[in-house]
C-alpha cells in the first residue's frame, strides 16, 4: 500500500511536469505536445515512483527497526537536543544568508542547522538519563503493582528477610494479611543464590525462604505474584525495594529495622512483623507474678536471667544460685531497649537453694 501511494503521487507530479514542459504556447499543435508530455511524464513517474517507493519503504523499515532498539527516553532527549542546537545554530548563522548571495547563504545555513541538529541529537541521546533527572523525571517506566491489588487495598511488597523468617505464613493463616503479596524478581533471585551457596546455615535459610514462598502461593487468603520489573538505576536491594514501593504506592512488609526506617523516611507505608510480634506479647505490669526457668547468671551480683514463653528476657534479683531451676517471680519494672522489652523481677517466694557442698 505504501509503495502504491508513493507511486501515485510521483505519477501525478511527473504528469504535471510533462504537461507543463510539452505545452508550448507558440506552437500550432501545442495541445498535442501537452498531451504527449503528460503521457511521457506519467510513464516515467510510474517507473520512478515504483523504484522510489520501494527505496523509501526499505529505508523507513530500517529506521523503524533502529527506533525499536533505541529507548524512548533517548529518542525524546535526542529530539529535544536536535531542536535546541539546530535552532541555536540557525540563529547564529542566519546573518550569512543576508551577507552572501542567496544560493550560498541559504545553503550554508541549511548545512550548519543540519550539523547542529545532528550533534544535538547525539548529545541528547547519550545524556538522556542526566537530562531527565535534571527535569525531575526518570528514564524508567512507572511501575504499577496496584494491578495486583485494588486502590483500597494495594499490593504488599515482601523483602528477603521476611520470606526467609517464615512468620509471615502464620500471619496470613491467622487472617491478619489478606492483600496481594508481590515478590520482586531480584528478591527471588537473591533467595535462590543463598540456597545454592556452600555455607549450610545460610543455604538452609535460602531454601526455607523458597519453601515459604511456595507455601504462601497455596494459601487461599492471599495471592502471590512475582514482579518481573527491574530497577537498573539502583544497585542496592534496599534502595530497589524503597523505589519500587514509592513508584507503585505499595506497602512494604519487612523485618529489617534499617530498611523500615529508610522506607518510612521516604513516605513508604511499612508493615513490620517485628513490631507486630512485640505488640502481641503478654503485658506484665509491676506486681504481677510469673513462673520461668533461670537459665544463666546475670551481670550484677546475685542476679539470674530467665526467659518467658514469648522470649522476653527477665532479670531476677537473688536468683544467681538458682540456675537450672524453675521459679516463681514477681515483676518489679520493665525497660524498653533497642532489642526489645526487658523485665526486672524479684523472687516471689524463698525457694529451696540447692546444696553445692
Amino acid at each position: 500500500m505504501f509503495v502504491e501511494v508513493v507511486r501515485l503521487f510521483i505519477v501525478l507530479l511527473t504528469t504535471a511536469a510533462g504537461f507543463a514542459i510539452g505545452r508550448d504556447p507558440s506552437a500550432v499543435d501545442a495541445g498535442n505536445g501537452a498531451i504527449l508530455g503528460a503521457t511521457l511524464g506519467a510513464c516515467v513517474g510510474y517507473v520512478a515512483g515504483g523504484v522510489l517507493g520501494r527505496l523509501l519503504d526499505h529505508g523507513l523499515g530500517m529506521a523503524e527497526r533502529r527506533f525499536e532498539r533505541t529507548p524512548a527516553h533517548q529518542l525524546l532527549a535526542g529530539g529535544v537536543g536536535a531542536i535546541v542546537l539546530g535552532g541555536l545554530a540557525g540563529v547564529v548563522v542566519l546573518p550569512a544568508a543576508l551577507v552572501f548571495p542567496p544560493q550560498i547563504g541559504w545553503s550554508a545555513v541549511g548545512l550548519v542547522v543540519w550539523v547542529g541538529a545532528f550533534l544535538g541529537y547525539r548529545i541528547g541521546a547519550r545524556k538522556s538519563d542526566e537530562l531527565l533527572a535534571m527535569a525531575g523525571l526518570s528514564s524508567q517506566p512507572l511501575l504499577r503493582t496496584t494491578q495486583y491489588g485494588s486502590p483500597e487495598s494495594p499490593a504488599v511488597l515482601i523483602d528477603a528477610t521476611t520470606v526467609a523468617d517464615g512468620r509471615v505464613l502464620a500471619v496470613v493463616r491467622a487472617g491478619f494479611l489478606r492483600d496481594a503479596l508481590v515478590v520482586p524478581r531480584f528478591v527471588l533471585d537473591h533467595l535462590r543464590a543463598i540456597a545454592e551457596i556452600e555455607d549450610p546455615v545460610r543455604s538452609r535459610r535460602g531454601r526455607r525462604g523458597l519453601e515459604m514462598l511456595e507455601a504462601l502461593r497455596l494459601q487461599p487468603e492471599v495471592t502471590l505474584h512475582v514482579l518481573e520489573d527491574e530497577l537498573p538505576e539502583h544497585d542496592d536491594a534496599h534502595a530497589k525495594l524503597v523505589a519500587l514501593a514509592r513508584r507503585s504506592n505499595s506497602a512494604l512488609l519487612t523485618l529489617d529495622e534499617a530498611l523500615q526506617r529508610t522506607a518510612e523516611l521516604q513516605g513508604v507505608r511499612c508493615l513490620s512483623l517485628r513490631r507486630l510480634g512485640e505488640g502481641m506479647r503478654p503485658v506484665y505490669l509491676p506486681g504481677e507474678a510469673a513462673r520461668l526457668p533461670i537459665v544463666r547468671e546475670g551481670k550484677e551480683a546475685g542476679q539470674g536471667v530467665g526467659f518467658l514463653d514469648d522470649g522476653t528476657m527477665v532479670v531476677v534479683g537473688g536468683a544467681r544460685e538458682l540456675v537450672g531451676q524453675e521459679v516463681d517471680v514477681r515483676i518489679t519494672s520493665k525497660v524498653e531497649t533497642s532489642v526489645g522489652r526487658m523485665l526486672f523481677a524479684s523472687l516471689d517466694s524463698e525457694p529451696e537453694v540447692p546444696n553445692r557442698t
